[in-house]
């Protein structure tokens, strides 16, 4: 009799009671059932609210002061990583189909190299993409692929890419020692936006591969969207700003750097020429990365530490 790959969930709430109600019914609507379930909500104001939710049995709650997204989903997978293969690691605006936790852990089952892996995610329309796993350009601009295009099979093919969204994430519970940098998965300086590409850039680096699944499908709410960018609070857009540089610092190699260096300096002034010009609520995020950098550069430290030691054959573990 086969043996399912065993998985628990993690999932990162802030304010989103409606849609997270729907996320755990599609959780426990799975077709192979997590072992646990962990509910990290970041809004101790509505605690009566929350009360709700924390009195399901299967679920366990954590809530506790918003730290931001990373930080809530290293809290989540720390309380459920034990004694399980994989970890989902969910948006609460995220509604998975009944069996996309088991298509991907099946097909990371038959591929040991992969650290990371998501499905086809969906706008609410069901017929609008919202990822198809992220690709870089030499400019390292990062995107969604497919991302507010209609669905005609443009992505159904199983591949590697570069990252796949932090909105439902399966991670491979065997890598994550070797991903971790001083005892985070993701980057808690990021606090929100790219601390999934963050962490797949350093997966790569690191001898891993991130893998797209398009059978295992989910819809993501998304609360935002090109037209809807100004809408985001002007301090998660200077996150998102500001994380790009983070994030470079911390997994560049030199030589790709300068080869690419003209198309990342002519994104560079395209970025600087929107701020100046359509949005001058980002501007203190360059203050911001500078403020980060210097422990950017610590973490590039230790990541380059185990880039070398895996060059020179041994193993990339982690740094003390």
């Amino acid at each position: 009799m086969e043996v399912k790959p065993r998985y628990a969930v993690a999932i990162v709430n802030y304010r989103t009671y409606a849609a997270l109600e729907r996320c755990l019914a599609s959780v426990e609507a799975q077709s192979v059932a997590p072992g646990r379930v962990c509910v990290v909500d970041h809004d101790p104001e509505l605690a009566q609210l929350a009360a709700g939710f924390a009195a399901r049995g299967w679920v366990e709650w954590a809530p506790g002061h918003n730290r931001g997204f990373a930080a809530g989903a290293n809290r989540a997978i720390a309380r459920v990583r034990e004694e399980v293969e994989y970890v989902l690691l969910l948006n609460a605006d995220v509604e998975l189909e009944a069996d996309f936790a088991a298509r991907l852990t099946c097909e990371m089952q038959a591929r040991p190299d992969v650290a990371l892996a998501s499905g086809k995610l969906m706008r609410r329309d069901g017929c609008t993409l919202d990822s198809a796993g992220i690709a870089m350009q030499r400019s390292r601009k990062t995107w969604d692929r497919g991302a507010e295009q209609r669905d005609r099979g443009q992505y159904d093919r199983i591949e590697r890419v570069f990252g796949v969204s932090g909105a439902a994430l399966m991670l491979r519970t065997r890598a994550m020692a070797s991903l971790e940098v001083e005892g985070e998965l993701f980057d808690e300086d990021f606090h929100s936006y790219h601390e999934d590409t963050d962490l797949a850039w350093r997966a790569r680096l690191l001898g891993w591969s991130c893998l797209y699944v398009p059978h295992a499908r989910a819809t993501h709410g998304r609360g935002w969207s090109r037209d809807r960018w100004r809408q985001v609070d002007p301090t998660i857009r200077r996150h998102s700003f500001k994380n790009r540089y983070l994030e470079m610092i911390k997994n560049e190699r030199p030589g790709a750097f300068v080869r690419d260096l003209p198309a990342i300096l002519a994104w560079e002034g395209l970025r600087l020429g929107y701020a100046l010009l359509r949005d001058r609520e980002r501007l203190p995020a360059y203050g911001d990365a500078m403020r980060a950098a210097g422990r950017a550069w610590q973490k590039r430290r230790h990541i380059m530490q185990r880039v070398r030691a895996l060059e020179a054959g041994g193993e990339a573990t982690p740094s003390e």
